[in-house]
């Protein structure tokens, strides 16, 4: 109801003003007339259609990021914005970093990073690796406190990452960052492409983790953020 009257209420706000812009022009009574008519005819059409500042609240596939800091040692941070790009001649995806934070300066250095796409079972390292920054704690000993140990990937460039991730993809930057305000994209070729070794799916890892499943367990906000622990 509030939706229709504010739509009236800018209906005759946008004639008012619009009544007296056309009055400005030399045209005839009757022209003016059809082309008023005309105008609100249009904006009628238009007027079904409500301006926001929220964002569509999507469910997407959460990913965790491997890179290594110039000490060699392994960083993992929580992205979600990842998508395939193209698959000819090489496999390309776009991931977005950002600013400000370890997995980003670790990138932008090297260009080389793990994308993995986590399971269900991960949820609750979604608060260590996105909720936390490397520079105050030690992430892999956070993720063991819960049951989550890193593990040897045999991997040179990137020695460890998390066990029982529907898929492991290498990427290689090409090409420059892509300033995008906040983030900064990266365009990435796939090098190589791996799955978990002897993994029971069914049992312990159903489908992949999304922040549709996120946000149902409370792990994030509505905002994409990793939820605040309550106050008691």
């Amino acid at each position: 109801r509030e939706s229709k009257i504010e739509g009236r209420e800018l209906n005759k706000i946008f004639i008012c003003r619009y009544k007296s812009q056309i009055t400005k022009y030399k045209m005839g009574k009757i022209s003016k007339l059809i082309l008023l008519q005309l105008t609100c005819f249009l904006f009628h059409c238009a007027i079904g259609l409500q301006v926001t500042s929220i964002p569509p609240l999507l469910s997407v596939p959460t990913y965790s990021l491997v890179t290594r800091d110039e000490g060699g040692n392994t960083g993992m941070n929580i992205l979600t914005y990842a998508s395939p790009v193209s698959m000819r001649p090489d496999r390309v995806w776009s991931i977005s970093l950002y600013r400000g934070t370890v997995t980003h300066e670790n990138f932008s250095r090297t260009g080389s990073g793990v994308l993995q796409l986590l399971a269900p079972c991960h949820a609750e390292a979604v608060k260590i690796l996105g909720g936390s920054s490397s520079r105050d704690t030690n992430k892999r000993t956070d993720c063991e406190r819960i049951g989550i140990s890193w593990i040897e990937s045999g991997l040179i460039d990137f020695p460890h990452v998390l066990p029982d991730c529907i898929y492991y993809l290498k990427l290689k930057q090409v090409g420059e960052l892509i300033d995008c305000g906040s983030h900064d994209v990266a365009i990435c070729r796939v090098e190589s492409m791996f799955v978990p070794d002897g993994i029971d799916k069914e049992a312990k890892c159903d489908g992949y983790l999304n922040t549709g499943l996120l946000r149902e367990k409370g792990i994030i906000t509505d905002q994409g953020r990793v939820a605040l622990p309550e106050l008691q």
